[in-house]
């Protein structure tokens, strides 16, 4: 045998491990559709049938009956935010969540007054476990009525500059910022209550807040109220909207990359067209490695 055909044949073999490793291999970072771990959404993304979208020219052109998903963790573009802005005034539904991102230069953009603190919200009688982890139980009339009773945060912030109308949930009056961040409250530092949720009109859409995007993750979603609460922020006039999460604002490490270009890679290889292509390929190939194989054995 010819050492190029043993060097195919190991490319090959290793290009197919690859491949398998990096489809099945799990990811491990935050927030990432893919990851069955605590901290991934997976559990959030089948429950309301989430579609991951790479960039915002992938927002649909009737976004009345979507809702965009955000949690910015790394900035925006002025033309990405414009995109979104475009989305909300059309009809759209943004759910912004965030606790220490970027999340005050989306409000920026969209004109809105209200801001994410970034400071820690702790509440040492309310919370589950630790006072990292508050309890909310102080809702507005409006979302009481849909059964949501106890949400439970975790690394929360708040949001300043709300309204009373805007806001429809609040820390108790036991929490307090962490302004120095030592894990304790020191005078000066604010108490609550503190509104950690809005949800109000902006243009023809709707804009949801919530200072803490962990509410999604696989270890939180299922927590109290937590999947109804979502529910809440997501429907409009009663109607469940189909749900849009952009991932290209998420940490990723190089393994998550990967996932996402095959994942592109196959969407565009299972279209009809490159289904042809790659039979009518297959069979050349075959037929000629049959044919080379006919000639050395005449």
């Amino acid at each position: 045998m010819r050492v190029s055909s043993i060097l195919f044949d190991v490319v090959v073999l290793v290009s197919v491990i690859s491949l398998l490793c990096i489809w099945f291999y799990p990811s491990v970072q935050d927030f990432i559709a893919s990851n069955i771990m605590w901290n991934g959404i997976r559990n959030f993304s089948s429950e309301f049938s989430v579609d991951n979208i790479e960039s915002l020219d992938d927002l649909p052109d009737l976004p009345e009956k979507a809702v965009l998903v955000v949690i910015p963790y790394l900035e925006y573009s002025d033309e990405e935010l414009s995109k979104m802005k475009q989305f909300v005034d059309d009809g759209g539904t943004l759910l912004l969540m965030d606790d220490y991102g970027y999340g005050n230069n989306v409000l920026a953009y969209l004109g809105v007054s209200i801001r994410f603190s970034n400071k820690p919200l702790l509440d040492p009688l309310f919370c589950y476990k630790n006072q990292s982890i508050p309890r909310i139980t102080d809702f507005a009339p409006k979302v009481r009525e849909g059964g949501i009773d106890v949400v439970t945060l975790n690394h929360a912030t708040t949001l300043t500059n709300v309204i009373e109308p805007e806001a429809i949930a609040w820390s108790s009056s036991a929490s307090f910022l962490d302004i120095n961040e030592n894990g304790s409250w020191d005078e000066g530092e604010p108490k609550g209550p503190f509104a950690v949720a809005a949800k109000f009109r902006l243009g023809k859409g709707t804009l949801a807040l919530v200072s803490d995007p962990s509410i999604v993750i696989n270890a939180m979603v299922g927590r109290d109220d937590n999947y109804d609460f979502i529910r809440y922020l997501t429907r409009h006039k009663g109607e469940q909207k189909g749900m849009l999460i952009d991932s290209s604002h998420l940490a990723k490490t190089p393994l998550d990359v990967s996932k996402t270009r095959l994942t592109s890679a196959r969407e565009v290889l299972s279209s009809p067209y490159a289904l042809v292509g790659i039979t009518a390929m297959i069979f050349i190939v075959v037929s000629r490695y049959t044919l080379k194989k006919g000639e050395t054995i005449g």
